[in-house]
Order: structure tokens, then C-alpha cells, then sequence
């Protein structure tokens, strides 16, 4: 079989828009058709020989996670839970998102299910099959899938044009999907519900797979052909991470996620919120970051960190995007600055040195741009002028070329 060599000059043209598709797909607050999803949940346990499930779907992972919880607690208690799970839910969670979780729950796990069923829900989701079934599934719809569909892939594809696509569609999905949305949420929930034993692994990533789904759709959708089984396998996977997020496999019962209703990018891809969440559920759960960094949600939402807070903060990396969101210049009047060189003229700046905790001294640039916003900006330790810091943070370009082009402006 000879192998695609390159893209046409139409498909080089559609990969942006493909690349885009898959991430609203996944991004863009869509919500689950249940028919679908329920059928594609169906074929996906016909794959390993059991019969269809029943299908829960609650408004982000949390309250996945929480449901999980409640059910296992078992029929007995569905009507009433504990002191002691009102105390963890309400120690990890703000008040109005546990009201909504707990309304939600209610609504399909107590309200709409008879005695007998919860019963059977209990003992399904305690039983032991639950790590097989897991397994199973994720084989057969992820790691062998994976596996088979890249093999037939690459083996279809010139390498340079696979380079190609690795580079401009799944290494950007990738990144967006994985790197930032599924770690940024898998480290949120752990680190809100692992203690409280209320985190439930076990789930396949749905919406967050896409981006290796995607790759190998467009491999198809340019001429490489998949086996008939691999094919089916891939359309059962495909169908179910365009509805959901995270979904959790048990005998006879799976428990979906949607997906978020908003997610914010900033120029660089990175997960951004700065007036609000990054990522946000319909239910209220919500993740808070600044450029991909994860922060406290009280940063963004009305009560900023104090300068001398942002210089102290005990997490480094949280530290510098405190001090990005309070503004250098402001720390600088906390902190007094020592003037190492004035030019004069407060568009061109001056140069100043801190002593930063953790760090020692810190030079930066503190100017002011045309429309009167002040602001400071790092420089390195070398630079003794306003001018060397000035070109320093333009790429090396020579001061008297930068100053004539702000004097023309």
C-alpha cells in the first residue's frame, strides 16, 4: 500500500477548522444528548459482553464523585446523609455550589429511584466487577484502540506528513485537552475530595480524549483506512467523548459528567480567568487560573492579594502570578524601590532594584505606556540603564532606535 505523502491544498486549509471543531466540541459548553450517549454506552458494553446501563449524568465531576459516594453509602441512607458528609462536602465546597449538588443529587439519585433499585445500585457499585469492567472498557475502547489505530495510522503516512499533523493537530490538542484541562481538574478534585474520601477514580476522560480522536479522524478523513473492528471500536469511543465529560463504568450503571459550560483560553492556549473562572460547570463547580497557573479563586473575584501577600505567598509559582495580578508597580511602592537609573521621562521609565523574598535582588523597568497605565517589567541583573533595559526587553533592538519610534508616538 503506497502512503499518503502529503496534504492537498483543501485539507491544509480544513486542518485549522478541524483542530477548532474538536476543541469546541469539548469546550464549548455543549450539553449531553442522552439518547446518544445512552447508545453509544450501550454498544460499548456489548463490546465486553454486558448489558446495556443505566445512565446518570450530573453537571460536572464533583458531583459525579459525590453521587458515586451516595450511592455506595447504600439504599438505606439515601434519604438522609450523614452529619459527617455534610461536614466534608461543606468544608471542600462553597455553599451555593454544595445547595446545588446536593438539589441535583436528590433529584435523580432519591426522588426518582423506588427502594428496590437503590438497593440494586448499592450492590452493583460495591461489587468487585467494578475494576474489571474498568479495565475492560478501558482497553478496549482506549489503550489497545490507541494503540492499533496509531499503528495503522503511521503506517499509511509518509513520516514527514505525519510530523505534520503530530505537530499542527494532536501535539495543540494535546496540550490544551490533557495538559492544561484534564490535569488542571484532576489536581483540583484530588486535592478537594482525596482527603475527605470522597474522590472517586476509575473513570475513562471522554471529552478530554478528543484530542488523540481527532488525530486519528483526520487521518481517516484524508485517505488512511482502518480495519473494520478498529473502525467501530473507534466510532463507539469517538461518539461518547463528543457528549460527555469524565464517565465512570459500573456494572450496569455509568455515571456521566458534562462538559464544562465555559472554558477561557489565554493568547498562549493556557487556561486564563481574569475576572472570573477559567473553567466553569454548570452546577458552579469551577477552577480559577492565571496563564495555566492555578490560583485561589478570591484572586480574581473581587479580593485580590495584598503586595506584601504576593511577596510572601509560600508557593512559588502561585507567587508570580499574584504579583502579575496585583501589578509589579504596585509592589514596588509596597516594597521601596531603589532607584538604579532615571531617565526622565516617565514613557521611557526608570530602573529600579527590590530585594524579593526567596529570590534577593530583582531588577525591573518601571515605565509608563501611552495611554497612562504604569507598569514594571523584569529585566536581568545585568542591565545598569534605562536604555539597556529597554533593549534588553525588546529582542536586543538598540535604544535610540526604540526611542525614536516612542517619540513618533
Amino acid at each position: 500500500m503506497s502512503k499518503i505523502t502529503k496534504l492537498t491544498p483543501e485539507q491544509e486549509v480544513e486542518l485549522p477548522a478541524f483542530r477548532q471543531k474538536y476543541l469546541d466540541i469539548a469546550c464549548g459548553g455543549s450539553r449531553i444528548n442522552r439518547d446518544i450517549l445512552q447508545s453509544h454506552l450501550n454498544d460499548a458494553y456489548a463490546l465486553i459482553g454486558k448489558p446495556a446501563p443505566a445512565l446518570f449524568i450530573f453537571d460536572s465531576p464533583a458531583a459525579c464523585m459525590l453521587a458515586i459516594k451516595i450511592f455506595k453509602m447504600g439504599g438505606d441512607k439515601l434519604s438522609q446523609l450523614d452529619s459527617q458528609l455534610y461536614s466534608q462536602l461543606d468544608s471542600q465546597l462553597d455553599s451555593q455550589l454544595y445547595s446545588q449538588l446536593r438539589s441535583q443529587l436528590y433529584s435523580q439519585l432519591y426522588s426518582q429511584l423506588e427502594s428496590q433499585l437503590r438497593s440494586q445500585l448499592y450492590s452493583q457499585l460495591r461489587s468487585q466487577l467494578y475494576s474489571q469492567l474498568y479495565s475492560q472498557l478501558y482497553s478496549q475502547l482506549r489503550s489497545q484502540l490507541d494503540s492499533q489505530l496509531d499503528s495503522q495510522l503511521y503506517s499509511q503516512l509518509y513520516s514527514q506528513l505525519r510530523s505534520q499533523l503530530e505537530s499542527q493537530l494532536y501535539s495543540q490538542l494535546y496540550s490544551q485537552l490533557y495538559s492544561q484541562l484534564y490535569s488542571q481538574l484532576y489536581s483540583q478534585l484530588r486535592s478537594q475530595l482525596e482527603s475527605q474520601n470522597l474522590y472517586e477514580s476509575g473513570f475513562l476522560w471522554g471529552s478530554m480524549d478528543l484530542y488523540w480522536l481527532a488525530f486519528c479522524r483526520f487521518g481517516q478523513k484524508i485517505g488512511v483506512k482502518y480495519d473494520a473492528e478498529s473502525a467501530r471500536r473507534f466510532d463507539i469511543m469517538e461518539g461518547i467523548s463528543q457528549q460527555c465529560g469524565y464517565w465512570w463504568p459500573f456494572d450496569g450503571i455509568v455515571i456521566a459528567s458534562e462538559k464544562p459550560r465555559h472554558v477561557r483560553w489565554d493568547d498562549n492556549r493556557l487556561l486564563h480567568g481574569e475576572t472570573g473562572p477559567s473553567v466553569e460547570f454548570s452546577d458552579g463547580y469551577s477552577l480559577h487560573t492565571w496563564h495555566g497557573q492555578s490560583i485561589p479563586a478570591e484572586w480574581v473575584t473581587g479580593n485580590p492579594p495584598s503586595p506584601a501577600e504576593c511577596l510572601t505567598w509560600r508557593n512559588l509559582d502561585q507567587r508570580a502570578a499574584a504579583c502579575e495580578i496585583v501589578g509589579w508597580h504596585r509592589i514596588l511602592d509596597e516594597v521601596g524601590a531603589r532607584t538604579i537609573d532615571d531617565s526622565g521621562d516617565p514613557v521611557w521609565g526608570k530602573l529600579v532594584e527590590v530585594d524579593l523574598p526567596d529570590n534577593g535582588p530583582q531588577r525591573m523597568l518601571d515605565a509608563m505606556c501611552g495611554t497612562g497605565r504604569r507598569f514594571a517589567l523584569l529585566t536581568t541583573m545585568n542591565v545598569n540603564t534605562v536604555d539597556e533595559a529597554q533593549s534588553e526587553l525588546h529582542g536586543g533592538i538598540p535604544a535610540h532606535i526604540l526611542r525614536n519610534s516612542v517619540e513618533r508616538t
